[in-house]
């Protein structure tokens, strides 16, 4: 079986055979005559001639690229002389072999990683039948380098490239380069705004302020009033206003930590302890050994602490951190 070429194609073999003293009978002669590849010239048979192919034509052959283009005018540019081809049909030079196309690659059934990034266009373009003149414009590259893209070749893209593929055509820009993530982007720039409304915001008690003291120590200096506003599951969940600079920069001046005492604490996790002199402290856990609870500092001027596990009147976890916006007087 074969398939007709592109009427572009056709009228550019047509114009070859009449013009050019070599002869051609394909798209390889005509890539020669032209000083293409012959992968360029293959495409232009399915998808049409470029803009550069019919200027080349136009230099090498002297023909018309309107007449390629459209058909209307002569075949020749004014002042070349040719002898009438006698063929009338361009199929009669090039038979394009019908074949089914490639499976296009995808992580589905190949790991993109292995590709190539020309490879990785046409898996994530090629089901939009683009044409290599509008790759070429949106990509800013030569039509002949958009024509190779398509067909998985030539050379690979840039970062600036692969950007504007992103932002036309919604492709991810870093599989494309990288083969890593997913073809296509999560957000684009014209995707509806849809918020999920979190339905559980209530109001927690704050049970006291807490004052940097020495050491990196904090010492409980007054019982809290009002409440915060949060989203903590936690039935017994309450707030504890911090002031210092011991938790900078996870912690403000002023902010309010929330404490969910029924939830399991794990290193790594931010909590409060209250040791059983009185001194609160907000660090986060790293691990617990032969008695003693082990504590790490973000700010970075106090250091690691360890603190006996049997002086340790209670440690909570910081839930939340609010900011003093949420602070309500009244329930």
């Amino acid at each position: 079986m074969t398939e007709s070429i592109h009427p572009t194609a056709a009228r550019l073999l047509l114009a070859a055979a009449s013009l050019s003293q070599e002869g051609v009978s394909g798209p390889s002669d005509l890539a020669r005559v032209l000083g293409v590849s012959p992968q360029v010239a293959t495409n232009w048979m399915r998808r049409g001639v470029s803009k550069e192919g019919m200027l080349a034509a136009q230099e090498k052959l002297g023909a018309n690229p309107t007449w390629i283009r459209t058909g209307e005018g002569e075949m020749a540019s004014a002042g070349v002389k040719h002898t009438p081809t006698e063929i009338k049909d361009p199929n009669s030079i090039y038979k394009a072999p019908v074949s089914e196309p490639s499976e296009i690659a995808t992580p589905d059934n190949l790991d993109p990683t292995t590709l190539t990034g020309p490879q990785r266009i046409r898996a994530s373009l090629g089901p939009q039948n683009l044409t290599a003149e509008t790759l070429a414009s949106v990509a800013a590259v030569g039509a002949d380098v958009a024509s190779l893209w398509l067909a998985g070749q030539g050379p690979e893209p840039t970062l600036i490239q692969a950007v504007a593929l992103q932002n036309t055509y919604g492709v991810n820009s870093v599989w494309i380069l990288k083969g890593k993530g997913t073809p296509g982007v999560a957000v684009r720039y014209d995707d509806e705004w849809r918020p999920v409304t979190f339905k559980n915001w209530h109001l927690v008690p704050v049970k006291g302020m807490a004052q940097l003291g020495d050491n990196g120590y904090w010492a409980e200096i007054e019982y809290g009033e009002g409440y915060v506003a949060t989203a903590s599951l936690d039935k017994d969940a309450y707030a504890v206003r911090c002031k210092g600079d011991s938790m900078r920069p996870r912690i403000k001046d002023g902010e309010y930590v929330v404490l969910e005492p029924n939830q399991p604490i794990n290193p790594g996790d931010e909590v409060l302890v209250k040791a059983k002199d009185g001194r609160v402290m907000v660090k986060e856990f790293v691990y617990e050994a032969q008695g003693k609870i082990f504590l790490l500092s973000t700010n970075e001027a106090h250091g690691k602490i360890s603190v006996e596990r049997a002086n340790i009147e209670h440690m909570h976890y910081v839930g939340w951190i609010a900011k003093p916006s949420a602070y309500r007087a009244q329930s």
